[in-house]
């Protein structure tokens, strides 16, 4: 009998609800390429990451209230984000991290992980949340000069969403500290914290 293609096998990967198990190894295979460390909690706060160079802290783009950034996609989709505390908006409940259209969930707090990636020169880090049904990665770029932070749409494979957070909070010392981005070591590149083509490859 003949073998079912590349094609059929993914199609019923899909049609069989496994995209939530395949989705999860494909972001973990890439992280493990990438040789990325799910960074320890400080202080028991998924929103501070102590790396090897220094302490990111989000804690300070978040709001006490709603969500801190909005955000709108090319084909107009509008998606609401708060780094480190819960909000509530329209059909997404308290404790949404993550909401698009006002409608539905795409990552909650308590789901947050930091990883990093020494390897990086624009500090390598990203932080993901996710629900039962989807997953959200924010890429966290840093720029010393960006004392306001800004948030872009990366773009989405399945049913992770990308999103570009740039900010000198995301920078190692944060926007006071004196600790700047590594610079790679010999024989490694820099690799910007876009998880997207390696999970197409």
């Amino acid at each position: 009998n003949e073998q079912p293609g590349h094609e059929q096998m993914w199609e019923d990967l899909i049609r069989m609800k496994w995209w939530p198990l395949l989705l999860t190894c494909l972001v973990g295979l890439s992280r493990h390429v990438r040789g990325e460390t799910l960074c320890p909690k400080e202080g028991g706060s998924s929103c501070k990451c102590q790396t090897p160079s220094g302490l990111i802290d989000l804690t300070p783009l978040s709001s006490a209230t709603g969500a801190r950034f909005s955000i709108q996609d090319p084909s107009g989709v509008t998606y609401t984000y708060n780094p480190c505390n819960g909000f509530k908006e329209g059909g997404c409940p308290d404790g949404t991290a993550v909401c698009q259209t006002s409608t539905t969930a795409l990552g909650t707090i308590g789901s947050e992980t930091i990883y990093y990636d020494d390897a990086s020169s624009i500090s390598g880090l990203v932080v993901a949340y996710s629900t039962a049904n989807s997953q959200v990665q924010v890429n966290l770029i840093c720029d010393k000069t960006a004392t306001t932070p800004t948030i872009s749409y990366n773009g989405k494979i399945i049913k992770l969403t990308v999103f570009d957070l740039t900010s000198c909070q995301c920078c190692y010392g944060g926007c006071g500290g004196t600790a700047t981005a590594p610079t790679p070591s010999a024989g490694s590149s820099a690799v910007a914290p876009d998880i997207i083509g390696i999970v197409l490859i």
